[in-house]
């Protein structure tokens, strides 16, 4: 009788007590995972606002800087053409008629270009427009609106022509200032071109910045350039507004929801910053904590029903289950004695394909780990500066505009090589021939646009040419040579490229005359790493990525005595999913 007193004794605190700690057991997980859900969702749907913010912010950004960037580049094209030089170097005005037939063809070819004026440095004026109201003279340098726009390539907004700046947005317009010179370097003229303000305006008018957000553009000066309220380009007090929230830098502003973020408008000098009222993110928020609550109670709901019904009959095989799930860890399906407790077989039998699912998923994993590491590296491989090719189009332009046919086909065939040797096939490897070859390639498309500014030399042992490596290595070194070492020498520049073997290691060198630099700037997040192309930092992060922490780039340099940079990889490329 004690015995069986006990026992149900037993089973009386059994009945009572597990029912109760499941209860209080699910509350509290429900409470602590709603919290976490909340918190977490609530972040993810934070940041990413932000970042889709961001992302269409620097879009409009680049959209509106390429805009200026073609514009700039037509005016540029224009300048150069020698029938213009032709005609401001004398008195010729059989060829007025010609230009003025180029004007219209641009001018029709091309929308964004409202009005295009040429001013001779002896006070002609060649243009689509009549009745032109500028100030001019016979020596066009004692003019100070002709000086600056000869001094000021940047795009300038203001009313059309000389006329006062007006609050008619009608009336506005962006100029662009191209001087125009002699072959040897004299002043024969100023080129304006002028793309109506609208173009400016659609373009940030599109950006959904919620119901209390706006958009304002300021020029190096502090200028407004733009935004919605006319009144801002003329009330000095709403000028220093918009300064000090262009001073306060990029933030949020949870008591207001509102998101300040400034991104700069490349080719024009310019600076964009955006007040974005965060309706969506406010109305979101609120929709998950009432779909959080709302689980949440569903899920206590059931747990306080399911508690009570089941509790007792998990009691006998809770026994096996525990043996099973002690080797979780382990992904081991496991067995149930049969007792007649048909939930607890059933929850076996899940427990059996959550672990198969759980093995799918982590296969699935780790195989979509490989997959972005590869992504993230074919990006970085990708990141060919642009500039470099309109650089090279344009040098290809102005050699054909000149006739030197040669060397036109000369250089569109390097410019084929480079990037036919760039994209490699797809292949994430070349050989050490391909690799230098490439290079090679970009010192010479370079070496055609600076002429005896750049000369260069590449040795490496033949025996060595055979080894793989991972492509675009060099070129990003070379060009921050160029670009940071010898474009800014008032003399000649050499760059010298080698390849040795150190043990089971490839040593690659590339060593410049240039300015150099005090390699301490690195440490500080100087410019040196990011500025042109790929960078330096890039190529190195790859390095590492592929080969290990041992292996990278060292820089070796001070002021006024060049650059020496070295990268080291290994031989043997070990197995790693970065690399196909």
């Amino acid at each position: 009788m004690e015995k069986k007193h006990s026992i149900r004794g037993w089973f009386r605190r059994f009945s009572v007590q597990l029912p109760l700690f499941v209860l209080g057991t699910g509350l509290t997980v429900i409470l602590l995972l709603s919290g976490a859900v909340y918190f977490f969702a609530a972040n993810l749907l934070m940041n990413e606002t932000v970042s889709k913010t961001h992302e269409l912010m620097d879009l409009s950004g680049t959209n509106l800087s390429t805009y200026i960037a073609r514009i700039k580049g037509e005016s540029n094209v224009f300048a150069s053409d020698p029938t213009l030089r032709q005609y401001l170097s004398g008195d010729d005005e059989s060829l007025q008629e010609g230009l003025l037939s180029r004007i219209d063809t641009l001018l029709e070819n091309d929308s964004a270009i409202k009005s295009i004026v040429v001013v001779s440095k002896d006070g002609r004026i060649l243009s689509n427009e009549e009745g032109l109201d500028m100030s001019v003279s016979k020596d066009m340098m004692k003019e100070d609106w002709y000086m600056e726009s000869i001094h000021n390539t940047m795009p300038i907004l203001t009313g059309a022509r000389m006329q006062s700046f007006s609050s008619d947005k009608d009336n506005w317009v962006v100029s662009i200032s191209t001087e125009i010179t002699g072959n040897t370097g004299e002043n024969l003229g100023v080129l304006l071109m002028d793309m109506p303000y609208s173009v400016v305006e659609d373009h940030l008018s599109r950006l959904d910045l919620g119901t209390k957000g706006y958009v304002f553009l300021l020029n190096e000066k502090g200028e407004p350039v733009y935004h919605k309220d006319t009144s801002y380009f003329s009330d000095p007090d709403k000028q220093k507004q918009l300064q000090a929230i262009l001073a306060e830098g990029d933030g949020y502003d949870k008591k207001q929801n509102l998101l300040t973020y400034q991104t700069e408008i490349e080719n024009a000098g310019w600076t964009m910053m955006g007040v974005v009222s965060l309706d969506t993110l406010h109305m979101l928020e609120r929709q998950l904590f009432e779909a959080v609550l709302l689980t949440g109670g569903m899920l206590f709901g059931a747990v306080l029903l399911f508690g009570f019904l089941f509790t007792r009959r998990l009691s006998t095989p809770m026994a096996d289950l525990e043996r099973g799930m002690d080797e979780i860890e382990k992904l081991a399906e496991i067995s149930v004695q049969r007792h007649g407790f048909t939930e607890v077989e059933l929850l076996a039998g899940n427990y059996n394909k959550m672990i198969r699912r759980v093995r799918e998923l982590m296969n699935e994993v780790s195989e979509k780990e490989r997959t972005l590491r590869q992504a993230e590296l074919n990006v970085l491989v990708s990141q060919i500066n642009p500039h470099f090719l309109y650089n090279t189009l344009d040098t290809i332009v102005w050699m054909a505009e000149f006739g030197d046919n040669k060397k036109v086909i000369a250089l569109t065939k390097s410019l084929a090589a480079f990037f036919r040797l760039s994209l490699g096939g797809g292949r994430e490897l070349v050989t050490v021939a391909d690799e230098l070859e490439h290079v090679r390639q970009y010192l010479y498309i370079q070496k055609e646009r600076y002429e005896e500014k750049l000369s260069y030399e590449i040795s490496v042992p033949e025996e060595l040419l055979d080894y793989t490596v991972p492509k675009i290595i060099l070129q990003p070194v070379v060009e921050n040579s160029i670009y940071h070492g010898i474009k800014p020498m008032d003399g000649p520049g050499q760059i010298t490229v080698t390849v040795a073997e150190d043990g089971e290691r490839l040593l690659f060198t590339v060593a410049d005359n240039g300015v150099g630099f005090d390699p301490a700037a690195l440490s500080r997040g100087s410019e040196a790493f990011q500025k042109n192309g790929v960078g330096l930092q890039n190529v190195d992060s790859r390095l590492k990525l592929i080969y290990g922490p041992d292996c990278g780039i060292t820089v070796e340099s001070a002021p006024g005595e060049g650059c020496i940079v070295r990268l080291t990889v290994n031989k043997k490329i070990k197995n790693t999913p970065y690399i196909k």
